[in-house]
C-alpha cells in the first residue's frame, strides 16, 4: 500500500480551474518576491500580469527577470489594470493599511505575506477593514504548503499514527549576519522568522486526530549572546498547551529554535508527532514513520519539491481555487490571530517569566509587543 502519492503534498492547479483567468498583481519586489513568490509562479503556470514597488529599479528588474508585462511605482496606476484579478501582497506590514484602503476603491482578493500584522491589534485592523470593503483576505503561510510540511499533515489527517498527543520541533541555524534587515527588529525570531513554525505547530494540531485543536497556554524562554549583532535573542524554548489547564491535556507541543548556531555542520530541522498508534518524524525532504505494532520496522519516504518555491506555488494555488469556488481562504484572518496572538503570548511569556495564557491576549490585556 502506497501512503503517500506525489500529488498528495505537491503543488498542482485542479484540471476545473481556469488559471488563466486569476491574473496576479504583485506590489512589493524585492528579495521574497524574487526569490520565492515569482519562481514559484513561473514554475507551475501561475500567470503574473503586473508588478509594483516604490523603488523603480527593483520593480523594472523584476518585470524583465520574469517577463511581465507591466510595471509601475504608482499604486493607483497599477490597480487600474482590469487583467489584475489578484493581489499579491509581498510587502512589510507597516505599508498595509495604506495599500488595503486603495485597493478598496475597487476591491479584489488579496493573498497577503505573512504575519498579517506582528501584533494582534494591527492584525484585526486588517482584517476587519477588509471585511467592511469586500476585499477577500487571504495570509500567505506558506510553510503550511512546503513540501514536508503538508505530506506530513496529510499523514497525520489519514490517521495513520492514531490519535495525536505531542508534537515536537527543533531548529538549528544561523541568522546573525551583519548589515541585514533581520538583524535590526525586535523580536525578530518569534514575529516574523520563527512564527513560521509556530504556525505549523498550530496546522499540525488542527489534524482531525487532535481532541483539543487550539493553543490555550505557553510558556517561553529566550537567550542572546553577548556579542551577536542582532538586537534581540536569536534563540528561543517554547512549551504549548492545548485544553484545561493542570496538565492533563490529550495534547501538547514544544519547539525549539537557535538561530545562531555557528558550527554550520551541526544545523539541522526535524519535525516529530507522536499518536497512540505510532511516530512520524522528518525534515524538509523526507518523512520517517514507526508504528507501535511493530516498533523494530522504520519506513521512509522520499519527498520530491522543496519550500522554497514550491510552497509559495501551493499557497496561492489554494487560495485562487477557493475563491474560484466561493469558498474561504485557506488561512483566514481570524485563522491568523491564534498564530498571531501566540506569537504575542510568546514574546510576553519570554520577557515577564511567566505562563501566558490565550484568552488575555485576545481579550487585549497586552497585544503589544
Amino acid at each position: 500500500m502506497t501512503l503517500l502519492e506525489q500529488a498528495d503534498y505537491m503543488p498542482g492547479i485542479p484540471d476545473e480551474l481556469d488559471i488563466k483567468k486569476y491574473g496576479i498583481g504583485l506590489i512589493g519586489c524585492g528579495t521574497i518576491a524574487n526569490q520565492a513568490h515569482l519562481p514559484a509562479y513561473q514554475k507551475h503556470g501561475i500567470p503574473v500580469v503586473a508588478c509594483c514597488d516604490v523603488n523603480e529599479e527593483a520593480a523594472r528588474a523584476t518585470a524583465e527577470r520574469f517577463g511581465i508585462p507591466f510595471w509601475t511605482t504608482n499604486v493607483q496606476e497599477f490597480l487600474k489594470k482590469t487583467e489584475i484579478k489578484v493581489i499579491d501582497m509581498a510587502v512589510h506590514p507597516d505599508v498595509r493599511m495604506d495599500l488595503l484602503k486603495e485597493i478598496a476603491k475597487n476591491p479584489r482578493p488579496v493573498l497577503c505575506q505573512k504575519p498579517l500584522a506582528l501584533d494582534l491589534k494591527q492584525a484585526k485592523e486588517l482584517g476587519d477593514f477588509t471585511k467592511e470593503n469586500n476585499i477577500i483576505l487571504g495570509v500567505n503561510q506558506q510553510a503550511r504548503w512546503a513540501p514536508g510540511h503538508k505530506a506530513l499533515k496529510h499523514l497525520l489527517d489519514q490517521g495513520l499514527i492514531g490519535n495525536i498527543y505531542n508534537i515536537h520541533h527543533v531548529m538549528r541555524s544561523y541568522q546573525d549576519q551583519p548589515g541585514w534587515w533581520w538583524t535590526t527588529m525586535k523580536h525578530f525570531i518569534i514575529l516574523d522568522h520563527g512564527i513560521h513554525y509556530i504556525d505549523l505547530a498550530r496546522y499540525f494540531s488542527q489534524s482531525p486526530y487532535v481532541h483539543q485543536g487550539e493553543w490555550e497556554r505557553v510558556h517561553c524562554t529566550t537567550a542572546k549572546l553577548t556579542d551577536q549583532n542582532s538586537i534581540s535573542p536569536l534563540i528561543y524554548s517554547a512549551n504549548i498547551e492545548f485544553g484545561p489547564m493542570g496538565g492533563n491535556n490529550p495534547l501538547m507541543a514544544s519547539l525549539q529554535f537557535n538561530n545562531i548556531v555557528k558550527a554550520k555542520t551541526s544545523h539541522s530541522y526535524t519535525w516529530w508527532v507522536d499518536g497512540d498508534k505510532g511516530s512520524i518524524w522528518g525534515h524538509h525532504d523526507k518523512l520517517f514513520i514507526s508504528m507501535a505494532k511493530a516498533s523494530s520496522v522504520i519506513q521512509e519516504i522520499r519527498l520530491d519539491g522543496k519550500w522554497f518555491p514550491d510552497g509559495f506555488a501551493g499557497s496561492m494555488i489554494d487560495f485562487i481555487t477557493a475563491i474560484d469556488q466561493k469558498k474561504k481562504p485557506p488561512v483566514t484572518p481570524e485563522d491568523n490571530y491564534n498564530t498571531v496572538a501566540l506569537t504575542a503570548a510568546m514574546v510576553i511569556s519570554s520577557e515577564e517569566g511567566r505562563v501566558v495564557e490565550r484568552a488575555e491576549i485576545l481579550r487585549g490585556d497586552k497585544i503589544h509587543v
